[in-house]
Order: C-alpha cells, then structure tokens, then sequence
C-alpha cells in the first residue's frame, strides 16, 4: 500500500479485458481492493456476494446489461443506490446528469486523483484537467 493510499473497495466494471485488468492492477498496487466484472450483470452477482464497495467506476457501453442498465438496477437498490459511480466514457460529453465522468482514454493520475477523493477523502484544492477531467462531484 502507498501512503497516499487508504483501505478501501472498488469495484471496476468494464468490458475491456486490457482496461479492466490494467485499472484493476494500478488500484491493488495503490492498495484498494478491487472487485473486476465484465459487464453490469457481472457487477451484480458481484455486489450481492461481497461487501458494498467505496465506489465503482463503471463503462457505459458494454454487452449484455450496459453502464446505463446498472446504474437504473442500482438506483432502485436502497443498499446499493448510495455507492459512489463514476463513469468511464469516450463519449465526449456523455449525458450523464450528476455522475462524474472519466473521460477515455484515462488518464491514470486523475483517475487515482478521483478514487482518492472518493475513497479517502483526499480532496484537491483546484479542479482536476486534463484527458480525464471531469465535473465535480454531485453534492448530497
């Protein structure tokens, strides 16, 4: 675990085996946990069986039940509808309301920056830029 790293979950749904995969490692060599599914479905299964995780980061086009599809499941999921998402799209403005967004391709600094902020409560003093920048987060 790095210092600037904090015990956390995260689960990582992308269909992309070198994307998944690659997001999956950089977040285990930080120090997080990290739970990898192909599509939302898998994200599903994934979220019954294990604890609630600190955030996903979640690809809006995949196969079977795309990023759009999960997010409408876990929206009306009083257990899971809480769990900080951030969404990962090449799209250049993908409508996506309050959700934060990763832009594709990632930028592997902001996307650590981001999961930081989400997992740790590391906050930046000025706004992410860059590939991946981003809207701020949604206030609750």
């Amino acid at each position: 675990m790095t210092q600037s790293s904090c015990p956390a979950s995260i689960l990582v749904v992308e269909d992309n085996d070198d994307i998944r995969e690659a997001i999956g490692e950089l977040l285990e060599n930080e120090g997080y946990t990290v739970a990898l599914a192909q599509n939302g479905e898998h994200a599903l299964g994934l979220l019954a069986q294990l604890p609630r995780p600190a955030l996903l980061l979640v690809d809006l086009i995949m196969p079977r039940m795309d990023g759009w599809q999960l997010l409408n499941v876990l929206s009306r999921d009083d257990r899971l509808a809480t769990i900080p998402v951030v969404v990962m799209s090449a799209a250049a403005q993908p409508a996506t309301g309050q959700l934060r967004t990763l832009k594709k391709p990632i930028d592997l600094e902001i996307l650590l920056q981001i999961v930081r902020e989400h997992c740790c409560g590391h906050r930046n003093p000025g706004p992410a830029s860059g590939r991946g920048a981003s809207a701020p987060p949604s206030s609750n």
